[in-house]
């Protein structure tokens, strides 16, 4: 499979797709790297740019929906905490507090928690790159708030604000 006639093709997509030189490199280094983890499953019968195309393509679109959740997601942290924005003295010890609970979790639950609730991963991409099925990702996660929500409790007696864990484009809590 010789991708190199196809390079400039592909590269001209990538910069429709995405408006500039840069990420436009970025872009089809991504997909061919993804080409060639998946080469097994190219029919050679066929022509090779289409099937090139699409890679780029689908490549493009999952990094354009997890841009879309992420920016959606810190849009609403963004008005809730315009709404209620505490002193900074108070802020940083609600964060100490929250990076005392999170340490005291199992490792499991706070890779979890920042797979979902950090980097915005679905339940089904963690379960992927964690190599467990789905269901095990959303138990962990409920764990992992719960356990969370726990250790916060004990850590500041229960005197901190009303806390919620969100993340995930597939979670609806």
């Amino acid at each position: 499979m010789d991708v190199i006639p196809h390079l400039e093709d592909l590269w001209r997509y990538g910069r429709v797709l995405t408006g500039n030189d840069s990420d436009a490199d970025d872009l089809v280094q991504e997909a061919l790297a993804r080409a060639l983890t998946m080469a097994s499953s190219y029919d050679s019968s066929r022509p090779l740019l289409p099937w090139l195309i699409t890679i780029v393509r689908n490549t493009f679109l999952t990094h354009s929906s997890r841009a879309i959740a992420t920016r959606q997601r810190l849009a609403s942290f963004a008005d809730i905490s315009e709404q209620a924005f505490p002193p900074s003295q108070e802020h940083s010890a609600e964060l100490a507090n929250i990076q005392r609970a999170l340490t005291r979790m199992p490792a499991e639950q706070a890779e979890i928690l920042h797979l979902v609730g950090v980097l915005g991963f679905t339940y089904t991409e963690a379960a992927e790159l964690l190599g467990v099925p789905a269901g095990t990702v959303m138990s962990r996660l409920s764990r992992a708030r719960a356990a969370l929500k726990h250790n916060l409790e004990d850590t500041d007696g229960g005197t901190s604000r009303p806390f919620k864990i969100v993340g995930g484009r597939d979670a609806n809590h």
